[in-house]
């Protein structure tokens, strides 16, 4: 039915979705409520896919406002985003190709709510608590589910972090968020990012946090160049490949 994206259940209660290898999403079910967390592209109709899994009211959270995280918001009416994030994901909604597609499928985003660090998204029986991690973006969060002990990370706790970006924070901001972070870590075993394949085991969290930290303290030694679609950039290597944090 749906060609791009393509479904993992974690837990008989959570799913992943792999848009095309490009970004991912995921669906967490409780027993009055779901959240879907990113919408990414927006080329398949995530409303529906989720509906799929659970006839239950979706609640829609973005972790932060990159286009591969909030296009598909174009089949809700509203979805949750940081604040200090919103102005970011405005901005991508005007890109002129995404205008043009959504006037052509006669569709718009979604209103932006805004979400805080601390705040509680109750599904029954599952709680995700969300937590304020600046430094990819201004507005990045990840969200704590307890139960299941899995931290949602977006593209703040990631294989490869992108920190060269106009909008991305200085790497001490990004250090001290990650640092702000260790209160929990013995809440959670695993982790889900924002282009994960599969589950992920927590010690993540620490090897990236301590990449970080190199770079912040100009441990750059066997750094490389980076080519992306912006141009050429810096990337420190950590742990197994593609592991990286790329910077000015």
């Amino acid at each position: 039915m749906f060609e791009r994206v393509k479904l993992k259940q974690i837990k008989d209660h959570i799913w992943l979705m792999n848009d095309n290898d490009e970004a991912t999403g995921y669906l967490v079910v409780g027993s009055q409520k779901a959240v879907i967390i990113d919408t990414m592209n927006g080329y398949e109709n995530v409303k529906e896919i989720a509906e799929t899994l659970t006839s239950l009211p979706l609640i829609v959270v973005n972790t932060h406002g990159h286009p591969d995280h909030i296009y598909g918001n174009i089949y809700f009416d509203e979805v949750f985003i940081h604040p200090d994030d919103m102005a970011l994901a405005q901005h991508f909604y005007q890109e002129p190709l995404f205008t043009e597609a959504i006037e052509q499928m006669k569709l718009k985003p979604a209103a932006f709510r805004p979400i805080l660090s601390g705040e509680m998204i109750n599904l029954g029986e599952i709680e995700l608590e969300v937590y304020g991690v600046p430094g990819h973006t201004p507005g990045g969060i990840c969200l704590l589910d307890r139960r299941d002990r899995i931290l949602f990370t977006g593209d703040s706790i990631i294989e490869q972090t992108w920190m060269q970006l106009e909008e991305s924070m200085p790497m001490e901001v990004f250090l001290h968020s990650l640092d702000a972070l260790k209160g929990i870590r013995g809440e959670y075993d695993f982790i889900l990012t924002g282009h994960s394949r599969d589950i992920e085991d927590a010690s993540l969290y620490e090897d990236h946090r301590n990449a970080v930290k190199e770079v912040y303290e100009g441990k750059n030694e066997g750094d490389i160049s980076y080519e992306w679609f912006g141009g050429t950039s810096k990337a420190h290597p950590y742990g197994i490949e593609p592991r990286r944090i790329v910077y000015k």
